[in-house]
């Protein structure tokens, strides 16, 4: 399954590390791989809290159509 998860302008880092890393490891432990997980966002770089630059995976004009859409801080 295709997990995007949203970065905008001012996103707290721990919003979206989170479940990018709950995601990413998930099924790892058993061989198992059940997560495609990005990054995606408006355009690139993001600037999340306190200034810290974001290189997305994708924009929204090409991204993989997600299964799963993680908004941060919602």
């Amino acid at each position: 399954m295709n997990v995007a998860v949203l970065l905008f302008d001012e996103v707290e880092v721990l919003d979206f590390a989170g479940p990018f890393e709950v995601f990413s490891i998930t099924g790892k432990q058993e061989g198992l791989n059940p997560f495609e997980v990005y990054t995606v966002a408006e355009k690139s770089p993001v600037s999340a809290r306190n200034g810290l630059s974001i290189n997305p995976h994708y924009t929204l004009a090409n991204c993989p159509p997600p299964d799963i859409l993680i908004v941060p801080g919602c």
